[in-house]
């Protein structure tokens, strides 16, 4: 997490001293970036900062550091409607693997 924070590629949005919404751009290549770790807080969910959130760190990777954003979607919460704005397509599907 250090390593990510000192590069830049760590994200939070504060409300009152409390995180609300924080995600990561975890695997960067040359080409594209994957936004990892996309979490907001539970009472505020339903209320659009996962989705602008996402917007600012993909804005990030595209025009800040000129990479394709790539986002892997895990809807973990019912009623989540996840990132599915008309700036955020699907592109297609893929596996990730760790080393």
């Amino acid at each position: 997490m250090a390593e990510l924070i000192a590069g830049g590629r760590a994200f939070a949005r504060f409300e009152g001293g409390d995180v609300v919404y924080k995600a990561e751009i975890g695997a960067l290549s040359a080409k594209v970036g994957q936004i990892q770790g996309v979490w907001v807080h539970p009472d505020r969910r339903g209320h659009g900062l996962g989705a602008s959130g996402t917007a600012a760190v993909a804005d990030r990777l595209v025009r800040g550091l000129g990479r394709t954003a790539s986002l892997r979607e895990r809807l973990q919460h019912r009623g989540s409607g996840g990132v599915q704005t008309n700036r955020v397509r699907r592109g297609g599907r893929y596996a990730t693997v760790l080393f």
